[in-house]
Order: structure tokens, then sequence, then C-alpha cells
């Protein structure tokens, strides 16, 4: 009965193009999680493209909700998530528009033992930040094939920027419970080029530069200054936080200008409540 409410609701909302696959997801997820998988199957399949409703299939989404779930129970910080947090930045399956290749099952692989010590959120990720782009071998390099690859695509390659690079660890993030999105901006004020970074939830948002971990913790990073100097209100100047859910937001993503699927949240003013210095 559940199932054929929630398709109630899709036609009552006008969603027509929705995959055929999409009610079994949910009634699986909720038959292996019980309500939370249900409520968590409903909020992947509500915000999804509706190019991953067409061609993503129950096998990927559910081996998806069930190795987040997985992490949930497995690492101390995770348990501490409030539920809107994890839904939002723990279980999506995307950063961007980046190939939906699979990442969770490896990357929860390498990174369990490099969060092993850890005794927080925070601590964690800074470990996976020193560590995992060594054992998966990418590395910073302009000779990348294009910015939003995939963790495979950029393993084959070797080399990422910094929006590749980024995915990675959001992702890696992600694997272990951390809740994590990326952040960017199209364009520093002083017209010097756009950037991506990370950002993760330790009971409020901190930022690192992804593959730039920084030995003296989060919330630092060669680009502080630079995103100080941020306008809110001018798109191209502002900082945007990636999002899962939709916003009515788009970021503006430098690599598909036309890509309006992408949802965002200006996060512009986290950064700007007064001109930091430039750090050295």
């Amino acid at each position: 009965m559940r199932v054929i409410r929630f398709m109630s609701v899709i036609f009552a909302l006008g969603w027509t193009a929705w995959s055929a696959s999409i009610p079994d997801f949910v009634r699986l997820a909720q038959d292996r999680h019980g309500a939370a998988g249900e409520s968590a199957a409903r909020f992947l399949a509500e915000h999804m493209t509706e190019s991953d409703r067409s061609n993503l299939r129950n096998e990927f989404l559910l081996e998806n909700l069930d190795l987040a779930f997985r992490a949930r129970k497995e690492f101390p910080w995770a348990t501490q998530v409030p539920e809107a947090v994890y839904l939002y930045d723990v279980l999506p399956y995307a950063v961007f528009d980046e190939p939906r290749d699979p990442w969770r099952a490896e990357l929860l692989a390498l990174s369990r033992d490099l969060v092993k010590d850890a005794h927080s959120a925070s601590e964690a990720a800074q470990a996976l930040n020193r560590q995992l782009f060594k054992l998966v071998n990418v590395h910073y390099n302009t000779g990348r094939k294009r910015p939003n690859q995939s963790l495979k695509e950029s393993k084959a390659l070797g080399k990422a920027t910094c929006t590749g690079l980024s995915i990675i660890l959001v992702e890696a993030c992600r694997s272990v419970g951390i809740p994590a999105r990326a952040v960017g901006t199209p364009m520093w004020t002083n017209e010097r080029g756009n950037h991506t970074w990370v950002e993760i939830w330790d009971g409020d948002w901190h930022f690192t530069g992804a593959a730039e971990p920084d030995a003296k913790g989060l919330d630092r990073g060669w680009f502080k200054h630079d995103a100080s100097q941020a306008l809110k209100d001018v798109p191209e100047h502002a900082i945007y936080a990636s999002s899962f859910a939709k916003t009515g937001q788009n970021f503006p993503l430098v690599w598909a200008r036309g890509v309006q699927y992408v949802s965002a949240v200006n996060v512009t003013e986290r950064y700007t409540p007064k001109a930091q210095p430039a750090e050295t």
C-alpha cells in the first residue's frame, strides 16, 4: 500500500518520467531497513535527476543505500549525525554531474583503516585527506581529461584538478559516514579563476582543500583570504555548496554552463563575515 500511495504522489506532482523500477527500489529499501530505509529511498527518488531515474539500476541504488546504512552503524561519529544531514550529505551517490560509477564499497574498504584511530568526524576527514590520495594514486595535474571526473576516471589517469579531487574526498568521507559536500566559486573576485574545495559536517560545517591537508586542522587553506572577498549577490563571485536535494538554486558548473540540474546552497556568508588575512 505504501508503494501505491507513493506512486499516487508522483502522478499528482506531475512526475511522469520515473523509471518503473523506482517503486521496487522503495519497497526493497523498506524490506531491508524498515521505515528508515523507505524514507532514505524516497529521498533519493525524489531528488535524483531525470537521467538517473531512467538509467540507474536498482542494484546500484540499493548498494549505495545499504552501505550508507552500514557506515552509520559502524562509525561512532555517524551515529550522532541528525537524520536530515545524513540524508542530504551522506546518502547521496553523486556530488555534481560526474559519471555515476559505483564508489562506496571501494572507498569504504580503503578508508576504514585510515580512520580507525579517529575520535571525531573532523579527525577522520583529516586522516582521509592526508592519506587517501596516495592509496588511489590520484594527484593534482592540469593534464586531467576533464574537471568532473569520477573516482574511476581519475584513478585511470592518476590525475585530477580541484573538482575531481574534491569529488573523491567527498565520496571517501561519505563512505565512512561523514557528511560532506563540494563547495566552490565560479570566479574569485580578483578574476584569478574558479576553485572547488570540500566541507565536512562535525556539529557544524568546516572546510578543507582536497588533497591539501593542513597540519593545523580544518578551516584553513591558501584560498581562505580569496573566499573572504566573495560576493553573495553576484552569481559569478559567490560561493556555493553542492546539494543533492533540490534547492531552487543551481550550482554554476564552469565546465558545463548549460547544466541546470545540479543544485546548490549559497554559503558565501559563512566565508565573508570579515576579510581574512592571507595564510602563509
